[in-house]
């Protein structure tokens, strides 16, 4: 059945991968537009709730149960660690798991301090960070990486830099001591 005839139709194979357009599977992008969905309620309920009125801004509860001291900040964690679990199921770049883990360990960790905590909270918005990385990267897996990249590193690198200077000082400070 060559499609010559009339009456039939030409048989349609599947499109033939170059290497560079991957061919689309249907399968997955229902189960990542799920777990998109899965995950926009958390990220919204955690950063973008209720608009402010008379502002463009939008709160969540992040900074709200924050306020509980240690419980409220450790919920939030469990909340956005599961956003990351779920981009890592996904198969989402390792880096880009990097990053997430990033985005969710500053928000935890400046969240732990009170009120200044609650503050950053509201602007941060580290799980509406997470969402954002995650529909570019499940979505197209091939998307650039370039920018996870350049956050790890330079955060690597203040990291280094403040051991060197940790270690300067502290060596300038023996070296006074001891003669």
């Amino acid at each position: 059945m060559d499609g010559t005839r009339t009456g039939t139709r030409p048989t349609r194979s599947a499109p033939k991968s170059t290497g560079y357009a991957r061919p689309i599977d249907t399968g997955r992008s229902a189960r990542v537009h799920a777990a998109e969905r899965r995950i926009g309620v958390i990220a919204n309920l955690l950063d973008n709730l209720i608009r402010v009125p008379g502002t463009s801004q939008r709160v969540g509860i992040d900074p709200l149960i924050g306020m509980i001291p240690i419980i409220g900040d450790l919920t939030s964690a469990f909340m956005s660690a599961w956003i990351v679990l779920e981009a890592a199921r996904f198969k989402v770049p390792g880096i880009v798991l990097v990053q997430m883990t990033i985005y969710a360990g500053v928000d935890f960790l400046i969240g732990l301090i009170p009120i200044i905590g609650d503050l950053f909270d509201l602007g941060f918005k580290a799980n509406m960070r997470n969402l954002e990385l995650f529909h570019r990267h499940a979505v197209d897996p091939g998307a650039s990486t370039g920018g996870s990249w350049a956050l790890v590193g330079g955060i690597l690198l203040a990291f280094a830099g403040i051991i060197w200077l940790g270690f300067t000082l502290l060596t300038r400070f023996l070296s006074t001591v001891i003669g």
